[in-house]
């Protein structure tokens, strides 16, 4: 089986998402796979950047979240010695994240189903973006009951 070359894991930090990442980072192959971490914010006139609509204290906000991302890369690329990068974008959660795929090419794209936390049935945005996916959507359970069922 041929290694992904390229990952796409949208977060919203959620526990969902951090399974997601866990997943994709044992999927990855060190030196062969690079994982792009995507968050978007949700969509409203404060937050989508392409208006320009953004104040100040937006910008600083944004500055600083991508600077806990970029931390963050830099923590899974030494903890599990594979490429990580982090892209923050505002506007619709849905429509960003395919756009984005549509704009980038991506072997794998590993989403967790938030709802929430509160089951396991997938929200409006993973069923959308598994309907206008370019790239196969693997879907991890908020709830995971065996972590070897996941990767073996």
């Amino acid at each position: 089986m041929q290694a992904f070359k390229n990952i796409l894991i949208p977060t919203d930090f959620s526990q969902a998402a951090w399974n997601a990442v866990q997943l994709g980072a044992k999927m990855a192959i060190a030196g062969e796979t690079e994982v792009t971490l995507l968050h978007v914010f949700p969509s409203s006139a404060k937050f989508d950047s392409r208006k320009g609509e953004l104040d100040i204290q937006d910008l600083n906000f944004i500055d600083d979240l991508k600077s806990k991302m970029d931390f963050f890369c830099n923590d899974l690329r030494k903890q599990h010695k594979v490429s990580f990068k982090s892209i923050i974008l505002g506007g619709a959660v849905e429509e960003e994240i395919c756009q984005y795929l549509q704009d980038n090419v991506f072997d794998l794209v590993i989403i967790g189903i938030n709802s929430n936390g509160m089951d396991n049935e997938p929200g409006s945005h993973t069923t959308g973006i598994i309907a206008n996916s370019t790239a196969p959507v693997l879907v991890v359970p908020n709830e995971i009951v065996n972590q070897k069922t996941l990767v073996a």
